[in-house]
């Protein structure tokens, strides 16, 4: 008999052995016998059950589930079929369903387009910007498309500036926006023509005096931010307090008020960012400032209208970075606008013009429902995770990183785009000095009350785990789940694997009869 044939008798002969003797023989042929499986678990089992034990979750709700990629295994389950509000880990859904639908290498494109003739450097006609979602542009990438307009020719336009944000509705807000209070920059509003993440920022600086009042600079100015300045500039050494507020203008205009003080020596004065509320006002003054600043007049009036293809000429087309390098962007630093754009302009590629939340969730469950989630077990509302609005459970999480894994043209942009435990992203500062760093890549999810943490993590014997825990309606200070969340990627990241604990059980007991 050909040793290989010797060897695949004694596999088929192994269920047979039970005891001291199978575990020897296993590991003397280099095959994992399914009690030192079952013992390698169970003490990973018991231990994830220890931790999950910690007085700070008494009074919280936590789901827990891990499972192989290679096989699809369960190994740990805890509460992992409830429905949890997974906060931001609702992007690993958006953001797998774009991917799939749209292709790593999809860029969003923002068109220049004109009517009328052009002679001499003048336009005697209209200036179209055509927005179609881009997350990513900002005033330097704007400026960039304003000197291209200008190395075309055209120096001077005698019609208006149009503004064609047609890609998507003109719901600007998304559901969970109504729970929202103030104006923070993670809860601005999505428009398909959006510049820097549809928020704007003020410094703010001491006067020239102690006791005059203190300067605002808005970069880039905009005509619809106005600013109302109560502070006061105090004395070297006086301890900095400042307030900001923004109120909503019946024009949409934004109105912000700065109140308190910075001393005369803070010469760099302090950052503030607040979001807007029509994004295609916004991002029309921005334009029309730049194409002044680059020396091109503009007579008539900035307008919002659609530009009809076959009545325009286009002059410029701006592409956006591929979808792959956003969502590594979005992910690791859990950038809610971006999500936002991008759920929309899944709706509006796959449903039709114009994209809107629905039709953008609607692709989501088609997705989850092709991967194996049971239609209608989970709730999707928006694409970010933005407050209390979204259900999912564990299981599913996992289900979906699982498959994303699985496939070869999608796994590596989905896998890094993750924050890396220790190394970067919103876990950059997490799992310092344990196995866990470089092992564990995931996508955090935190609001008032919820906390959550899914990825994948590879274990001493180089097996690729996946893993959800979320925990709802937790008491105290996020830290203190962020703390358990921790020592579970930990344990992940030190689990021995089924080889090596094989090769130990063996290696003692035949020590054990020496």
């Amino acid at each position: 008999m050909k040793a290989m044939d010797r060897t695949d008798e004694i596999t088929r002969t192994l269920p047979r052995l039970t005891g001291i003797g199978g575990v020897l023989v296993a590991a003397l042929i280099g095959v994992p016998s399914a009690r030192a499986e079952d013992a390698a678990e169970a003490r990973l089992r018991s231990e994830l059950k220890g931790i999950l034990k910690a007085p700070a979750l008494n009074h919280a709700i936590a789901g827990v589930h891990i499972r192989s990629v290679t096989d699809g295994r369960t190994i740990f389950s805890h509460n992992a079929n409830k429905l949890f509000n997974p906060a931001s880990n609702q992007k690993l859904l958006t953001t797998a369903a774009a991917l799939y639908y749209l292709g790593p290498s999809y860029r969003f494109r923002t068109e220049v387009r004109r009517t009328g003739q052009l002679r001499a450097g003048v336009l005697d006609g209209d200036l179209y910007i055509v927005g179609r979602g881009d997350p990513t542009l900002t005033t330097e990438t704007l400026f960039g498309l304003v000197n291209e307009i200008a190395m075309r020719g055209i120096g001077r336009v005698t019609g208006d500036l149009y503004v064609d944000d047609t890609f998507f509705d003109r719901v600007f807000e998304g559901p969970g926006w109504d729970q929202e209070v103030g104006d923070h920059a993670y809860a601005a509003p999505v428009g398909a023509l959006s510049v820097n993440f549809n928020t704007f920022a003020v410094r703010i600086l001491p006067g020239a005096k102690v006791g005059g009042r203190l300067k605002a600079e808005v970069w880039p100015p905009a005509p619809s931010i106005q600013v109302l300045m109560r502070g006061k500039t105090r004395r070297r050494g006086t301890r900095s307090r400042l307030y900001v507020g923004t109120t909503r203008q019946p024009n949409d205009s934004v109105r912000l008020t700065v109140r308190g003080v910075l001393p005369i020596s803070a010469h760099n004065g302090r950052v503030i960012r607040r979001r807007v509320h029509r994004p295609h006002q916004y991002a029309g003054e921005m334009i029309r400032e730049l194409l002044k600043m680059r020396g091109i007049k503009v007579g008539g009036r900035v307008k919002v209208g659609a530009a009809d293809p076959d009545s325009t000429t286009l002059v410029y087309t701006h592409w956006s970075a591929p979808l792959a390098d956003v969502i590594s962007t979005l992910n690791k630093y859990s950038n809610n606008f971006m999500a936002e754009q991008i759920l929309k302009t899944l709706g509006a590629e796959v449903s039709g013009v114009p994209g809107t939340w629905d039709k953008g969730n609607e692709a989501v469950a088609a997705f989850l429902t092709e991967i194996g989630v049971p239609a209608d077990s989970f709730v999707l509302a928006n694409g970010s995770g933005l407050n209390d609005a979204n259900r999912v459970t564990p299981t599913q999480i996992t289900l979906l990183l699982q498959q994303m894994h699985e496939r070869f043209d999608l796994r590596a942009e989905y896998v890094s785009s993750l924050a890396v435990a220790g190394a970067s992203g919103t876990i950059n500062g997490r799992f310092e000095n344990s196995p866990a760093v470089s092992k564990l890549r995931a996508k955090t999810g935190t609001l008032t009350g919820v906390s959550a943490l899914s990825g994948y993590v590879v274990t001493k014997s180089d097996e690729v785990l996946a893993f959800s825990v979320m925990m709802n309606d937790y008491r105290g200070r996020a830290r203190a789940m962020w703390r358990i969340q921790d020592e579970i990627g930990i344990a992940l990241a030190e689990f021995p694997g089924v080889d090596k604990v094989a090769t130990s059980d063996a290696e003692d007991t035949a020590a054990a009869r020496r």
